[in-house]
């Protein structure tokens, strides 16, 4: 038996339903892993810009494929009205969920800029400072006149992050001079092992971090055109990807730099021929008004 046009259009019902419920699923999961990602806020941090915006572009085909789904669901249907108002306001919305992921470009390279200046500065200002201890304590080996003397100045300078392993009984049985090679070479050692720890951003990471960067920024301008193809503003018959060689050549600073020279121009042109037309005016005002018939003989 042959399928009936009711039955057809039932069944394309039914999926259009389907589609649309499996991209909200879509747009849930997507929210749902963001959020958990980027909350809560750091703004100021350069770490947490760059994991969010990590998470957002990786997890970013889950709301396209929805958005995908949304539109295919809204044209197996077209008689659901709900489905199409539904359809409408995603679109609506993908414009500025496109130009996020643009947003995202200068955001990435700033935050990368940023990751490297405050590592560079915390271990410049870490080493900086066991420097600083450690000549303390050089100059109290070298200034100590005997083995308690040492052992006095030393302990009163010990840190946690930069110890020197004492052994005080073994001071007396050790010459004073031998004594401070044994305490400036351990020094030199430990000073050594803390400036490893806090050491600048080394250049296989820094390649790791560029790499990553710029996997996030190809991602994120893929994305902002997939979505702007499914996007439309309101009022217009084209997606909003048609759109950007338009506004792009908008943004133009020679054309916005042109377009305004033009509307001062037209602006003074039309100011000046107002004032003329006013002038015009008021000159037929002091005139009498014309007769259409002949003056009366007199």
């Amino acid at each position: 038996m042959s399928e009936t046009p009711q039955n057809r259009g039932l069944e394309t019902a039914i999926v259009a339903d389907r589609l649309a419920l499996v991209a909200l699923t879509l747009f849930a999961v997507y929210g749902a892993a963001v959020l958990a990602s980027i909350l809560p806020p750091r703004l100021l941090d350069p770490l947490w810009q760059l994991s969010s915006t990590r998470i957002t572009v990786e997890a970013a085909p889950i709301p396209l494929l929805g958005l995908a789904l949304l539109h295919l669901a809204a044209y197996l249907s077209p008689a659901n009205l709900r489905l199409q108002r539904r359809r409408e306001a995603l679109a609506r919305l993908a414009v500025p969920v496109s130009l996020a992921f643009l947003l995202i470009v200068p955001l990435q390279g700033q935050a990368v800029w940023r990751s490297y200046q405050l590592a560079n500065a915390v271990a410049g200002q870490q080493q900086a400072s066991t420097s600083e201890r450690a000549d303390r304590v050089r100059l109290a080996i070298e200034q100590a006149t005997s083995p308690a003397d040492l052992q006095r100045r030393l302990l009163a300078l010990q840190r946690p992050d930069l110890r020197i392993q004492l052994d005080p009984s073994r001071f007396p049985t050790i010459p004073l001079p031998v004594l401070k090679r044994q305490l400036l070479s351990q020094l030199d050692q430990a000073e050594g092992e803390v400036k490893a720890r806090f050491a600048p951003v080394d250049p296989a990471t820094a390649d790791r971090i560029t790499r990553e960067s710029l996997r996030v920024i190809v991602s994120s301008i893929a994305f902002a055109a997939g979505f702007a193809a499914c996007a439309q503003r309101k009022g217009q018959q084209v997606p909003f990807l048609v759109e950007w060689p338009f506004l792009l050549a908008q943004l133009n600073p020679l054309e916005l730099w042109r377009r305004a020279r033009t509307a001062r121009g037209n602006g003074g042109l039309a100011l000046r021929r107002s004032a003329a037309e006013r002038e015009a005016e008021f000159f037929e005002s002091l005139a009498p008004p014309e007769d259409g018939g002949q003056h009366p003989a007199a």
